[in-house]
């Protein structure tokens, strides 16, 4: 990239500077690369599209907001389609070399997509048709440094397909009630990395994926992604793999990380066909928290579980998973769970010590095996169900939500084989809560189980 830098001017009242930036953009992108920099002061921007070798730049003192009518993202379009929406605020398609940086912040205000006032299942009702902060599409050597992303109305960054990509220091801070608002979306990625950030999303804080994609030359693995020395929060999963699985995902590295106030902490989902192995959780400080039934999961350190998304498909295998070095709290079982059509193979879980505390929803503890085929819905309404998120039955239960066998275990493991527990502690309470289980570990149908040191109880189911 050269060296040249435009410094985007604007005139007194201005507030709206679409215009401004995007010429900026362009003219920069024409003289061959260099940086774009941003003006002191808040402003309001439309759909704005980056283009190869250029840096957006936010200094200190800048303060983006996007725009609030989703009709300003006609020219933020893009070809892979997330909760029913093809828009996004910063958009790039086949670029290289492209950045955003500086300390600034880009704000999106997600309280102006709220399509009904009050809370439902413990979040907020959004309005069917949001944007993204950031999508990428085929682009390489990427990097976003520094900046502060507040309020996502949606997913914050989704990067597809998308290779050598380094994500460091930023700081994204979503309202922890505002359902889709993942932090960082690796979908289809290659040779990317997050290190030494803090996000906190309502829904997942970092999730890998390979999501059902129209354009073909889109599809591909997302393979060799390393997530470190970051703090994450999320109402989800702070570390998630899936559910979208259409392409394999394989190499993945989560570690030296510290996930506060989080639903789960790791999880793998396997749904759509595409397989996933060689993963690895290391060396990291967990505190799970139940949140309302709204959000998927209880409250669990490790879910891992392979399930058909529709009824007669066969999820993708999940095997070769290892986490090693976990520490912290949870209130929920560690859930390792396949189908009898594709079993979970190849887990290895080794120097974990949890304490396994009471939950402030003591009537919940129960395996969430959400998404699941009830899910794959249209629904739009509080009585009966939000779209791909959750469907009540005529009691007003949640489905997807089954009891444990004989209440709330420390590890549950079903449909699974070669699962390998080495120094394994689960510590639980000397009189247990009602509703656990009075065995640490249950097994439903399991082979190849072994424990290097042996659990205080085991139940077979």
């Amino acid at each position: 990239m050269s060296l040249n830098t435009h410094h985007v001017t604007v005139t007194d009242g201005e507030k709206d500077i679409t215009q401004a930036v995007q010429q900026a953009i362009d003219a920069v992108h024409a003289a061959g690369g260099g940086q774009v920099v941003l003006p002191r002061g808040q402003w309001v921007s439309k759909a704005l599209k980056l283009k190869s070798f250029v840096d957006l730049h936010l200094p200190t003192g800048c303060e983006l907001s996007c725009s609030t009518d989703y009709a300003d993202y006609e020219a933020g379009k893009v070809s892979v389609i997330a909760e029913d929406s093809d828009r996004a605020f910063i958009t790039a398609r086949d670029q290289q070399g492209i950045s955003i940086s500086g300390s600034g912040t880009i704000h999106g205000h997600s309280d102006k997509w709220c399509g009904r006032d009050g809370l439902f299942e413990g979040t907020f009702w959004p309005k069917m048709l949001r944007p993204r902060i950031v999508v990428f599409e085929n682009c390489k050597d990427i990097s976003l440094t520094g900046i502060s992303i507040v309020e996502a109305p949606m997913w914050t960054i989704h990067l597809i397909a998308c290779h050598q990509v380094k994500v460091e220091s930023l700081r994204i801070l979503n309202d922890m009630r505002m359902p889709n608002t993942d932090g960082v979306n690796f979908d289809s990625c290659t040779d990317a990395s997050i290190f030494n950030c803090v996000i906190r999303a309502a829904d997942d804080a970092v999730c890998v994926k390979t999501c059902r994609k129209e354009d073909e030359s889109l599809n591909g693995p997302a393979e060799r992604i390393i997530v470190s020395n970051s703090i994450l929060s999320s109402k989800s999963c702070a570390l998630k793999i899936g559910t979208e699985t259409y392409q394999d995902v394989r190499d993945v590295l989560f570690t030296t990380c510290t996930i506060t106030e989080s639903n789960r902490a790791f999880g793998i989902f396997s749904r759509d066909g595409g397989d996933i192995e060689r993963i690895r959780f290391s060396n990291c400080t967990v505190q799970c928290e139940q949140t309302p039934d709204g959000f998927w999961g209880s409250g669990e350190a490790i879910t891992i579980n392979a399930l058909p998304r529709v009824v007669g498909d066969v999820p993708g295998y999940v095997r070769d998973v290892a986490a090693d070095g976990i520490t912290g709290r949870a209130q929920g079982a560690i859930n390792i769970v396949g189908h009898e059509t594709q079993q979970i193979e190849n887990i290895t879980l080794s120097n974990i010590q949890l304490s396994l505390e009471a939950g402030k929803f003591p009537d919940a503890y129960y395996l969430d095996l959400r998404p699941s085929p009830h899910d794959v819905n249209l629904l739009d309404n509080p009585e009966q169900g939000r779209r791909n998120a959750w469907v009540k039955n005529e009691a007003g239960q949640i489905l997807g939500l089954e009891p444990y066998p004989n209440g709330l275990p420390g590890l549950w493991l079903d449909q699974a084989n070669n699962i390998t527990c080495n120094d394994v502690v689960i510590h639980r309470p000397a009189t247990l809560p009602k509703g656990w289980s009075e065995q640490e570990t249950e097994l439903g149908h399991v082979t190849n189980v072994c424990f290097s040191k042996p659990a205080s109880s085991l139940s077979a189911v």
